[in-house]
């Protein structure tokens, strides 16, 4: 059968715009109408467009976590091959789920709670694999309220704490989709753009801070090494009160509480006398890049580092 003249003026993205508003059923209604509009109609960009606006878009989610070398478990979904076959076994999926909505929801409150909670005390543990859990309570909430924008806002901070900038604001910008009033978004959104309009355009090369195993990397461990040494005046391989003193007020203007400086051995690495160790210095940073990678790179900076490259300043001028 051919199409009615007055379905001529349907250029292939009109027609791809209408199925976005219509019912799967009515799709194909519009299909059996003309050879020309059940070719259009049966497009996968068109079934993949509508499932992407109808639930959401997962896979390039779960493909930037992925990327970024989180542990996405039984949530590491391949995208499907065909997408009208996809789109109608979650449509059935989501209508079977609305009948059971009030469970769903509690459900996913729940995971939310959790990933809050496993996010938070990544602080205080550094422990990775946390990171990777959290993203995965997120990723299956996302499945299923694609509209819940504070997930995103959770995925992205994941990406934070793990120096990816600029895949953070890939999900960041998702998310303002979904709600573009959404305050941590918009702020983490600024956050982050400032921190890479700070670092200019080599940010995108900038050394990484930590290795495939969620350690420091050894150009960190290097420079780390070197201004640990340019304070350990005595070269006994620790930080006495005094030196780890000097340290603080050179990085962050202020001197510390003797309580503080007690601490710091005792939290990371002390010797026999109770004073800073190297490798407890390196814990410190190691916990405090998991946290916050651009304070770090702060840090090398006040003490004659190229945060970036992760090189003397003075090499890096000559380079």
């Amino acid at each position: 059968m051919s199409c009615p003249k007055t379905f001529d003026i349907l250029t292939e993205e009109l027609i791809e715009l209408l199925a976005s508003y219509l019912e799967p059923l009515d799709m194909v209604h519009l299909g059996a109408t003309c050879k020309r509009l059940y070719k259009s109609i049966n497009r996968p960009e068109v079934w993949e467009h509508k499932a992407i606006d109808d639930f959401g878009d997962c896979f390039t989610i779960i493909s930037i976590l992925d990327s970024a070398g989180l542990d996405l478990g039984e949530q590491n979904k391949p995208e499907p091959t065909d997408w009208r076959q996809y789109y109608q076994e979650r449509h059935v999926a989501m209508a079977q789920m609305n009948k059971d909505a009030d469970a769903e929801v509690t459900q996913s409150d729940k995971d939310y709670k959790e990933a809050w909670e496993l996010l938070r005390g990544v602080q205080a543990s550094g422990d990775i694999h946390s990171l990777s859990r959290a993203a995965q309570l997120l990723i299956g909430i996302l499945y299923n309220f694609p509209g819940r924008a504070e997930c995103y806002y959770l995925l992205a901070f994941t990406l934070y704490i793990l120096n990816k900038l600029e895949d953070a604001l890939s999900l960041l910008e998702i998310g303002s989709l979904v709600d573009p009033s959404n305050e941590p978004i918009n702020e983490l959104t600024q956050e982050i753009q400032g921190l890479l309009d700070g670092y200019g355009s080599t940010m995108t090369d900038a050394a990484p801070l930590l290795d495939d195993a969620k350690e420091l990397s050894n150009r960190l461990k290097a420079a780390l090494t070197g201004i640990f040494n340019s304070f350990d005046k005595d070269k006994d391989g620790s930080l006495s009160p005094a030196e780890l003193s000097e340290f603080v007020f050179k990085t962050n203007g202020s001197r510390p509480p003797a309580a503080f400086l007690t601490q710091m051995g005792i939290q990371f690495g002390k010797d026999a006398k109770g004073y800073l160790t190297l490798e407890g210095f390196l814990n410190f940073f190691l916990e405090q890049t998991l946290e916050d990678p651009i304070e770090t790179r702060r840090d090398l900076e006040k003490h004659g580092w190229d945060g970036d490259r992760l090189v003397r300043c003075d090499v890096a001028r000559n380079a």
